[in-house]
């Protein structure tokens, strides 16, 4: 029996950088774009014959901006896919899109290539506010997007809403989420806004000009999320991850609960046979890469932070992977992962967050309650073992 496997593509082409964005995108001219492509197909070729025991179960292509592309580009990525590999005939098949970006003629072709799931970038439904994020598109233009994939027959889209960002308010923060619900999407993906290194925001809160909201506005914005989302009819699954019931996103899923994966494009990122790495982050290197004459060794060439996991790491990311979802782990899982139990490697923090209301146990799974997600990056620090 074949095992599942996922396959990430990053396009990392923008039309704009965003304000608060840290990822791998930058803006490249059409000649560019289309050479990345055709590197893509050639990588994807190259690695398939590594996957031959494996049924691709999902494709998610990220970005960056895919939804920059020409439509026969993204047609051409998973055309390759389709030949190159096994993939499943119920296989989830998911492209980011923006709405600056996306015509219905892209829509269109998207779902004749065999893409059923949209994940459409929106941030917020207050055009002020998409503004200073430095989005390119208005509310308005979302809901044209929006309107343009169900006229396509897509059934399967997430949106994508970032809270907490400069100077939201809770009345803006609500209007984005009432706006957003009324149109019943299947998911909503809710991420608290994180100033990173390097982006305008950053510099912007280096010279205190950022206008944040406190921690006791963030505090009721987030606490008016869960209930909100609630009782709009949808589940939250993990941390940051809201979906009507069946319609969790099975290729997030697949990361959290141990999936392999292989990530092509540059800065991909990889988990296969216990090993991890990442793809190089230089769009010249990656063009220039003789995939075609070389084959596996152009492949592995590219290659950066290239780890064999040891036994324990591969109990730390059980564990802190896992807890992110709602479901928790399973205590049956893990000792059938590991041959140990779960409570003997780390019997001390769970009976210390459970005591302390953080962790439920219940039918055979730990779990983080609502208050422990609220302090979870404390708690999952808890979960790394001692190497030395």
């Amino acid at each position: 029996m074949k095992s599942d496997l996922e396959l990430y593509i990053h396009i990392p082409f923008c039309e704009k950088k965003c304000n608060y964005c840290d990822f791998l995108s930058f803006k490249a001219g059409a000649d560019t774009q289309a050479d990345y492509v055709s590197q893509l197909i050639k990588e994807l070729t190259v690695m398939s014959a590594q996957c031959a025991n494996y049924t691709v179960s999902s494709v998610f292509v990220g970005g960056g901006t895919p939804s920059l592309l020409q439509a026969s580009q993204i047609e051409d990525i998973i055309s390759a896919i389709r030949r190159c590999y096994d993939l499943a005939e119920d296989a989830e098949v998911t492209i980011e899109c923006n709405p600056g970006s996306v015509m219905r003629h892209k829509l269109a072709a998207y779902k004749k290539a065999g893409i059923n799931r949209l994940s459409i970038g929106l941030q917020s439904a207050d055009n002020a506010e998409l503004k200073l994020l430095g989005r390119i598109h208005s509310y308005e233009e979302f809901l044209k997007t929006y309107q343009a994939a169900r006229m396509e027959k897509f059934d399967n889209i997430n949106v994508d809403l970032i809270n907490c960002i400069p100077m939201q308010s809770m009345t803006s923060w609500r209007k984005t989420l009432r706006s957003v619900t009324m149109l019943k999407p299947e998911h909503i993906s809710i991420y608290n806004m994180i100033i990173e290194p390097g982006t305008p925001f950053y510099e912007m809160k280096q010279e205190g000009v950022l206008m944040m909201p406190s921690e006791d506005e963030q505090a009721e914005i987030d606490e008016f999320t869960r209930s909100f989302m609630k009782k709009s009819g949808y589940e939250r699954y993990e941390f940051s991850n809201w979906a009507k019931p069946g319609h969790a996103c099975r290729h997030n899923l697949g990361y959290w609960q141990g999936v392999q994966y292989l990530g092509f494009g540059i800065g991909a990122a990889s988990y296969m046979n216990g090993c991890r790495w990442k793809n190089t982050s230089s769009i010249e290197e990656y063009i220039y890469a003789h995939f075609e004459e070389d084959g596996m060794q152009a492949v592995q060439g590219i290659r950066r932070e290239f780890k064999e996991l040891s036994r324990e790491e591969k109990m730390e990311e059980f564990m802190f992977l896992g807890l992110r979802c709602t479901a928790g782990v399973s205590e049956m899982n893990f000792k059938g992962r590991f041959g140990v139990g779960i409570a003997d490697v780390y019997g001390e923090q769970l009976a210390k967050y459970t005591a302390m209301g953080l962790m439920e146990h219940e039918g055979g799974r730990y779990r983080l309650s609502e208050r422990g997600i609220e302090v979870s990056n404390i708690i999952l620090s808890d979960f790394l073992l001692d190497r030395n």
